[in-house]
């Protein structure tokens, strides 16, 4: 095994010549937890209100009309993948370091033409998509008013991301969430029961997928107001630079890195509804829902410790991010055991208790998929260690195996299997991914992501 840790000039990163100065602002252990902990405790305001909301919609709709609503939103989720094209990730490790540089020109320069890009993207894939549903034959009327009301918020969803990746850039990690975890989730559940109210129980696909719209909306004004107040007064006075074809090149590569996952969590649904039934979609779109859950306390290590690994690497200071990283995956696999427990044992329980008893056939699905995410918290951040330290082919790689996998593990599965085939094949490819990215993080990083901490960097 190569334990040698080379400098970011000899990794494959496309964020231009390495800056070996060690940089102000890097987070300590203990800032580190706090920042961890401040993601932690929104994502569970999130799960809390998303899921409050997912039960208000599934006893107010049938469950064909549920699955319809599940199957719209998972798809424009997966369609934001083009529409943002990487520009996500970009922008957390590029105004990581033209911050730290002072290059404010640079940053204003970036988000203009990260923001041009993709009003063009959205503009083509939504359109299309748009097209197609209505002229297909196989989509009936429903379907193409709920997919059109739906790709209404693809924008919406993608300029969120924009901002939430600047933010972080700047190290507002918690802010940055704020909008998509506290915010949209508020407004969703509040729109949803007022819609339930409204119209006595009996929701259709379209209007909740039109209240989830909505939602979308209220998270974009809240991180564009986050931007103003982060970002306005460096920036304004600053004349734009741009380095636009390196930003593409960047871009592009990027792409799959910042979608793979997404795509991953949207595709089990949206081939349900394509080879099976809206019902199955719903009952996976529940599991996977509650799945989720078991993880998230990885995904506020994941934000915070993004920009300060970029940073630590960059200023060669390989023991000191050893160490956050072991600590950190220690205390996600700590949270997670419990939450994981309880589904395992009791899943069927809950799911007909809070979703209605219907939903208690998604019992097997879920205890698969939380199984997955077991395996996924114990695997630490390791995508965003990889993608912070710019092996950002070899995270690529990891991620297209374990979308293929689920891809075709799904085409084969689900016609048979249905919603446990998507379970299924969700599980394998969190798996196989995870397995791979640990062993790139070791070889080519010299350092271990798991809770062990086995490190092999050399001080």
């Amino acid at each position: 095994m190569n334990t040698a840790v080379p400098a970011v000039a000899d990794t494959e990163s496309v964020t231009g010549p390495p800056r070996m100065h060690v940089p102000a602002g890097l987070l300590s252990v203990r800032e580190l937890g706090r920042v961890a902990s401040g993601g932690f405790f929104l994502y569970v305001f999130s799960t809390i209100a998303t899921t409050l909301a997912t039960m208000v919609l599934a006893r107010a709709m049938n469950l064909g009309a549920f699955g319809l609503y599940s199957w719209v939103i998972a798809t424009v989720q997966l369609l934001s993948v083009p529409a943002v094209l990487g520009i996500d990730r970009l922008l957390v490790r590029d105004i990581a370091v033209y911050m730290g540089e002072s290059a404010y020109g640079a940053v204003r320069g970036l988000l203009r033409r990260s923001a041009e890009l993709m009003v063009a993207t959205c503009v083509v894939i939504g359109g299309a998509t748009i097209l197609v549903a209505w002229l297909s034959q196989g989509i009936d009327t429903t379907t193409a008013t709920a997919l059109t009301i739906g790709i209404v918020g693809l924008p919406l969803v993608a300029f969120t991301r924009l901002g939430q990746s600047a933010l972080m850039g700047i190290h507002r990690v918690v802010v940055a969430q704020v909008a998509d975890l506290a915010i949209r989730p508020a407004v969703l559940l509040i729109v949803v029961v007022v819609g339930a109210v409204a119209m006595a129980g009996r929701l259709d696909a379209t209007t909740a997928v039109a209240l989830y719209t909505a939602s979308a909306a209220a998270g974009l004004l809240a991180v564009g107001y986050s931007m103003w107040r982060g970002l306005g007064q460096s920036l304004h006075p600053a004349a734009p630079s741009y380095e636009t074809r390196r930003w593409m090149t960047a871009a592009f590569g990027l792409a799959l890195l910042s979608g793979g996952a997404l795509a991953n969590g949207q595709i089990g649904v949206t081939l349900l509804g394509v080879f099976s039934t809206p019902e199955a979609a719903g009952l996976y779109a529940v599991a996977q829902r509650g799945a989720v859950t078991v993880a998230f306390p990885l995904f506020g290590l994941g934000a915070a410790l993004a920009p300060t690994a970029a940073r630590l690497w960059s200023a060669g200071r390989f023991t000191e991010l050893q160490r956050l990283v072991t600590l950190g995956t220690r205390g996600v696999l700590l949270a997670a055991l419990p939450i994981a427990l309880v589904f395992v044992v009791f899943g069927g329980q809950i799911l007909s208790l809070l979703f209605g008893p219907g939903f208690a056939a998604a019992s097997t699905s879920l205890t698969l998929l939380t199984l997955s995410q077991v395996f996924n918290a114990a695997t630490g951040s390791v995508q965003t260690l990889l993608i912070m330290t710019g092996r950002t082919r070899l995270t690529a790689l990891g991620i297209a195996v374990g979308l293929g996998t689920n891809v075709v593990l799904g085409i084969v599965l689900i016609p048979v299997y249905h919603e446990i085939g998507a379970a299924i094949a969700a599980a394998a490819s969190l798996l196989l991914t995870n397995a791979i990215h640990v062993v790139m993080a070791r070889r080519f990083l010299g350092i271990d992501t798991t809770p062990f901490g086995l490190a092999v960097v050399k001080p």
